[in-house]
């Protein structure tokens, strides 16, 4: 955690002292249809659900601001404030049963691909949110989260988000990553476990975007979950940990496109 404060502080001065400030260009004002944000960084998460080591991977950041299609008519682009809806993904990566002994004999799980959708209201320096996906591969299950945000400008382009978090996922996704079946008993030498859908975790999260220049931004994040019910219960966080960090920092640049004219 100390390395990203470092690592984001440090990205912070550069911009300062290299980039004057632009203003953000306004949605569909050039006559375009689509306007994402898309980048890229490195997170430091747990190896797996319920692990005790970490591992630093690349991070992708997307986030659709605006879309405006025929007949349907626009969606987002406004005002930050009210009733927001847009697209939720995560990539969870692939868990190796060799490559840490806690999981010998669990077999090997897939990278999964979640897609879903988020809704958010936002009054004042205060917000809400939700997200939801289903795995189209690596699980079958639902999953995701919620939480709320107290929002702060403590620099001219810089944001601060904070606030309490909750994960929750069902009985299908339970078992891919935290379950045990018989025979992954007998291999393992772990209980059997078959874990309920339910809530997972309970925890903080914060975001920091400051704005390099009108389509440049530096997005930090990080996180953590204290796993509860029954993914705290499972044989698999019982010989790791209930205690889940991560943090992320990235470069994300935002464009728009022309679609349909």
């Amino acid at each position: 955690m100390r390395v990203f404060s470092m690592a984001l502080a440090a990205g912070l001065l550069v911009s300062q002292a290299a980039l004057a400030q632009e203003s953000a260009p306004a949605y569909g004002a050039g006559g375009e249809d689509f306007v994402i944000e898309l980048g890229g960084g490195a997170s430091v998460t747990p190896a797996y659900e319920g692990a005790d080591d970490y591992t630093v991977q690349p991070k992708p950041f997307i986030a659709l601001h605006y879309l405006s299609l025929p007949v349907l008519g626009s969606f987002g682009g406004g005002s930050d404030q009210g009733l927001s809806v847009g697209p939720s993904f995560r990539v969870v990566p692939e868990r190796d049963d060799n490559d840490h002994k806690a999981l010998t004999g669990l077999g090997d799980v897939d990278t999964a691909i979640e897609l879903g959708g988020k809704v958010g209201y936002r009054r004042g320096s205060l917000e809400a949110f939700l997200a939801v996906r289903r795995g189209v591969t690596g699980h079958d299950g639902f999953v995701g989260e919620g939480g709320a945000n107290v929002i702060a400008n403590p620099l001219e382009r810089l944001e601060v988000k904070a606030g309490p978090r909750f994960s929750f996922a069902d009985s299908e996704y339970m078992q891919t990553y935290l379950g045990v079946t018989p025979a992954q008993s007998a291999a393992s030498g772990l209980p059997a476990f078959n874990p309920d859908g339910g809530i997972k975790g309970l925890g903080l999260g914060a975001e920091s975007r400051y704005q390099l220049s009108g389509n440049w931004t530096l997005v930090g994040e990080a996180s953590y979950e204290r796993l509860v019910g029954d993914a705290a219960n499972s044989p698999i966080a019982q010989v790791g940990s209930k205690n889940q960090f991560s943090a992320a920092l990235g470069l994300t640049y935002k464009f728009g496109l022309d679609l349909f004219d």
